[in-house]
């Protein structure tokens, strides 16, 4: 089951250069790290500074000048993402709507495959719903609306990459993505969970093979775009986080933004 467009609003920053570029905000997943707080609730429902997760994520994308949006979520907890994100008008958004994902978790790219019938436009933008990145993303998106093919992923320099997905880069090309290694410390580029691909990126999810841990894996398919050298990357400075991460970086993320209301 899926939603429709849900209602139509002004849009403040219009459709960037290029082309349009739908937003597609991955909010489904157990939660399983912010327990107990996510034992009756989703993890994208959890208020940061008096605002759902998922609100303050939605209007990242409507600053970049993203007009539609799909949330991707699944059945439990339904009813709450239509309270807290309605029909998109108070972002600005011309759009929002609802695509349903089977409470089973199979992976991001998975995940990312449900909204493909839902789709109207040949760029997408893949935002993690749990992670929250006070740069703009308009650069990005305007990078991304410009760009002819393959896919482009949203990075950031760290002073300790251990943990992390690293990216090996020459200029704006993302050359390999090496697994993640708690023991490799070091500067560098890191993935921060956001991800813009063209419609074809779908063949490529359904040639995906499971990893051992039986899903498929969002490194997986960007590590298909840089072998063929068709990856790009937009690097951001200043703060983000990983909200689901932990109790303590929700805590954080919480006490940053206050009473901080969504605009």
């Amino acid at each position: 089951m899926s939603g429709g467009p849900m209602g139509t609003g002004p849009v403040d920053a219009g459709h960037p250069p290029g082309g349009p570029v739908t937003g597609v905000i991955l909010a489904g997943g157990n939660g399983t790290r912010l327990a107990p707080l996510t034992d009756r609730t989703s993890k994208q429902l959890l208020p940061i500074g008096g605002e759902p997760l998922v609100a303050r994520v939605t209007a990242q994308l409507a600053r970049a000048g993203v007009a539609d949006v799909l949330v991707v979520i699944d059945e439990r907890h339904a009813g709450g993402f239509l309270d807290a994100l309605r029909d998109g008008r108070r972002f600005g958004l011309r759009s929002l709507a609802y695509v349903w994902q089977p409470p089973d978790g199979r992976g991001m790219p998975s995940a990312i495959a449900q909204a493909e019938r839902h789709l109207r436009t040949d760029k997408f933008l893949v935002a993690c719903g749990d992670v929250l990145i006070e740069p703009s993303l308009a650069p990005a998106v305007a990078d991304f609306a410009a760009q002819r093919g393959g896919a482009r992923i949203l990075a950031t320099r760290t002073p300790d990459t251990a943990g992390y997905t690293p990216l090996l880069t020459s200029g704006a090309r993302v050359t390999g993505i090496p697994d993640k290694d708690p023991a490799r410390h070091g500067p560098g580029l890191m993935d921060l969970g956001c991800y813009l691909y063209h419609r074809d990126v779908f063949d490529e999810i359904r040639a995906l093979r499971p990893s051992a841990r039986g899903e498929t894996e969002i490194w997986d398919l960007n590590r298909v775009y840089a072998r063929r050298g068709r990856l790009a990357c937009t690097e951001v400075t200043g703060w983000w986080t990983d909200v689901g991460s932990s109790l303590d970086t929700y805590r954080r993320a919480d006490a940053r933004y206050g009473l901080d209301r969504v605009r």
